[in-house]
């Protein structure tokens, strides 16, 4: 008679146990949740390090790209040697998928910067377009009315155009005698004795504005006189005007006005009298 075999007692596993190969396989999704933690924080790192470069590149400090080093990163400096960091060499970011030197690798705010450097040489000052643009300006300024030389050249710089443009052009034109400081000094003053009956000495600070020379300014003034005689009729003129008013309030108007055409004051006091006695 065979003997036999005890039945084995069948035991019902309790749904909270797992079989060892149930254990194995949380692994790989616990492996995917650690690798999406640290591709997260790689990229966190990338950024920063973007923005730190981008903030480096505006301040204008050369070779930014030298010694890349992120936190995380495997820098690559020959076979057999991770880990070690060295400028010049390649520099691949864990994760990021490119490294710095490799051809069509670059990321695209790399080639934004490469960008911006090759603009820079665009914005550079044209000596010829800023040369034709000064002529253009000067040419329709002198058209309108004369200048001195220094006028003309202050008027031009406030455009914004380049010294030695505007300098070139200067010289080109008191050579071809469209600008003539000496005979813009007569011109000058003889307009303005004219027109606003200013005294020699207004005359003189007149001309220092517009950058004539004292020799030049004391040129152009010696041929106008008349000095009593002019501040006669700029009296006279204030004295019709002021015919209603008491004595004193029409003798001080009188000398203030001829005060301010800067005619002396002995001539002055001589003439308002002698307008006020006639009126």
């Amino acid at each position: 008679m065979i003997p036999q075999r005890p039945r084995r007692r069948m035991t019902s596993k309790s749904p909270d146990k797992q079989s060892p190969d149930d254990e194995s396989a949380l692994v790989p999704s616990q492996q995917d949740g650690a690798g999406e933690a640290d591709q997260t924080e790689t990229l966190s790192q990338l950024r920063d390090a973007i923005s730190e470069i981008d903030q480096r590149h505006a301040e204008g400090e050369s070779g930014f790209f030298a010694g890349l080093s992120i936190p995380g990163e495997t820098v690559r400096t020959g076979a057999g040697q991770p880990g070690v960091s060295k400028p010049g060499r390649a520099v691949e970011a864990a994760g990021s998928g490119w490294a710095e030197g490799a051809a069509g690798a670059a990321p695209d705010f790399a080639d934004a910067l490469s960008f911006a450097d090759d603009d820079d040489g665009d914005d550079a000052p044209d000596f010829d377009a800023d040369y034709a643009k000064a002529k253009k300006t000067a040419m329709n300024m002198l058209a309108m009315r004369d200048h001195s030389s220094d006028e003309l050249r202050k008027k031009l710089i406030k455009r914004e155009l380049m010294p030695e443009a505007i300098d070139t052009l200067i010289d080109k034109l008191v050579k071809s005698r469209l600008l003539n400081d000496e005979e813009f000094a007569h011109r000058f003053v003889r307009a303005q004795r004219e027109s606003r009956k200013l005294s020699r000495s207004v005359l003189k600070r007149e001309l220092a504005k517009k950058g004539i020379s004292p020799e030049l300014a004391s040129e152009a003034v010696s041929e106008v006189d008349g000095e009593e005689e002019l501040a006669r009729e700029v009296a006279a003129k204030k004295a019709a005007s002021t015919r209603r008013l008491d004595y004193e309030v029409r003798e001080r108007r009188i000398l203030g006005m001829l005060a301010r055409r800067g005619f002396p004051s002995a001539i002055c006091i001589k003439v308002t009298r002698e307008v006020l006695a006639e009126d």
